[in-house]
């Protein structure tokens, strides 16, 4: 994805943006219900912990922005900037070497941990060590495998030697551009540590961000305060008050009473009800996620590449987007965002359960008395494992139980809290699930060799659908032997077109930012990356 959003997709994507009715009030005064320069937030969960590290939660994407600073970062615009760099290295500023093989960044001078001390080039080395670290749980290693080695020549400057040409480093080495960013962690506080998985900070985290950490409550509060000295300027807001409410209805409720100023992940299955709320904005943006139904491709029954494709037949996407998500997402046609090279308008996979059906037949797949098909002793039942409070989650459940059934296929749900079902040894990375449902935000790179490679099963990579096909895997590894634009676009097209054939996983649809907030708040902008706030230090209310 890069740098490719051209001014016409920007024009087209924010022209879509829906907004509601707003009260209207004096110019720059706030509505009694407002806490003069304190953000209220919430969530439907705890974080699992608040060492971004160690977690695959959107919440903790969203309580990291405020809390650490990360190398790179994307604007509103799509575009990449630096953070804690001074600016993105490329091969025109000399930041990329000829070869591909090296990096240089450059640190903003005047940047403090919370607690005091200087950050500087040794944090970045030492985080690198500590996403590469077997001891340490770490969840997306992608890009950092490789880094042969780092230089820190002087306080400012960091020197990354890769292994090989690695075109998508830029955009995966400490960024919050996709699943897994990471930010810089403090050396001095980490470092005497053989493993970072159990410590003290993961529950009380030290930063370099617009906000300090201040208590957890937990299963209640979250409160962080401004960070004075922060190296982009004094934060509008004094503090943060992060509430976990375990009901998506009850978020929305409190947001209509004002409670709340913004909602962290708001549930798309409301996205109608929001719209209705006064004195509420809820609008629509750019986003680069998809929500996915995915499987466990090493259990018998999904391995078969036609009982994939039945699956994909068995769902009526059209009406998932109409029904459940109200008109707030948009149909599927690849694995990559439309804004990445390569990307392919594959033609969509369409509702067709009498296909569906005669496939199956065809494949020797025979229903029996209960109605579920069977073959050689293997039954098409299975689990759906989705997250606990969530009304889109349930719902969708709901929808994939009638539409699976129609073809012979039984699915049960089983519920899992939102901060246990994505941990490590959790049913998705501990292997024991067959199908499980959630939105994921793609990567700015089309390189998805981390995530479908036959060599990355987890906890080697992310691909934790056991997918595997050597065709995909000779493209991959091609895709990232040029840095050439055009010759990668070529070579990826190619990829996404087997793989929409292959189906590692199914895409229900294309989601858009939902964002719920109070008129209140001012300068909130939101980038399409999987963490999109990236400028909280300006935000006001």
């Amino acid at each position: 994805m890069k740098r490719r959003f051209t001014a016409l997709l920007l024009l087209v994507a924010w022209l879509a943006t829906g907004c509601t009715r707003t009260a209207t009030t004096t110019a720059g005064a706030r509505h009694d219900w407002t806490v003069p320069h304190v953000l209220r937030f919430a969530d439907i969960s705890d974080p699992d912990n608040l060492n971004e590290y160690l977690s695959t939660m959107d919440l903790v994407y969203f309580l990291s922005s405020m809390i650490y600073s990360y190398l790179i970062v994307a604007n509103d615009r799509g575009e990449l900037e630096g953070d804690l760099a001074t600016e993105v290295p490329t091969l025109a500023n000399g930041g990329i070497s000829k070869d591909g093989k090296t990096y240089i960044y450059h640190l903003h001078r005047n940047v403090r941990w919370h607690d005091g001390v200087p950050m500087t080039s040794a944090d970045v080395k030492f985080s690198w060590e500590a996403v590469i670290n077997r001891n340490n749980n770490t969840l997306h290693r992608e890009g950092y495998t490789e880094v042969a080695s780092i230089g820190t020549p002087d306080p400012y400057t960091v020197v990354v030697h890769l292994r090989r040409r690695y075109p998508p480093f830029v955009t995966k080495f400490f960024t919050p551009l996709q699943e897994g960013g990471k930010p810089i962690l403090p050396g001095h506080v980490l470092a005497r540590y053989a493993s970072i998985n159990q410590v003290p900070f993961n529950a009380a985290p030290i930063g370099t961000g617009p906000f300090k950490f201040v208590k957890w409550d937990r299963g209640r509060k979250i409160v962080l305060a401004r960070n004075d000295l922060y190296f982009k300027g004094r934060p509008k807001l004094e503090r943060v008050e992060f509430n976990i409410i375990p009901n998506d209805q009850t978020i929305l409720n409190e947001i209509r009473l004002h409670h709340l100023d913004l909602i962290a992940s708001p549930s798309t299955t409301l996205y109608s009800q929001y719209r209705r709320l006064q004195d509420v904005v809820t609008s629509l943006s750019p986003w680069n996620s998809q929500s996915l139904l995915i499987m466990n491709e090493s259990h018998p029954g999904l391995d078969d590449v036609n009982v994939r494709r039945a699956l994909t037949m068995s769902i009526d996407y059209g009406a998932i987007i109409d029904k459940l998500t109200h008109g707030s997402a948009e149909q599927a046609y690849d694995y990559i965002p439309p804004t990445a090279i390569g990307y392919t308008k594959n033609p969509p996979f369409k509702y067709d359960p009498a296909r569906a059906n005669a496939m199956l037949d065809a494949g020797g797949w025979k229903r029996g008395t209960d109605g579920v098909r069977s073959k050689n002793g293997t039954r098409l039942d299975y689990t759906l494992d989705i997250i606990a409070g969530s009304d889109s989650e349930r719902m969708i459940s709901v929808q994939l139980q009638q539409y699976f059934a129609a073809i012979g296929v039984r699915l049960s749900v089983k519920t899992y809290a939102y901060n246990a079902i994505f941990t490590p040894d959790g049913p998705i990375y501990g292997n024991r699930y067959d199908f499980a449902t959630y939105g994921v935000t793609l990567g700015w790179d089309p390189d998805l060799s981390y995530y479908v490679g036959c060599d990355s099963f987890y906890p080697k990579g992310e691909n934790v659908y056991r997918y595997c096909d050597r065709q995909v895997d000779d493209l991959e590894r091609r895709g990232l032997q040029t840095d050439d634009p055009r010759q990668r676009a070529a070579v990826y097209s190619q990829a996404e077109r087997i793989m929409w054939n292959t189906i590692p996983y199914i895409p229900l649809y294309e989601r858009r930012r939902i964002t719920v907030r109070s008129p209140d708040l001012k300068n909130f902008t939101t980038n399409p990356s999987s963490t999109p706030w990236y400028n909280m230090w300006q935000w006001d209310i």
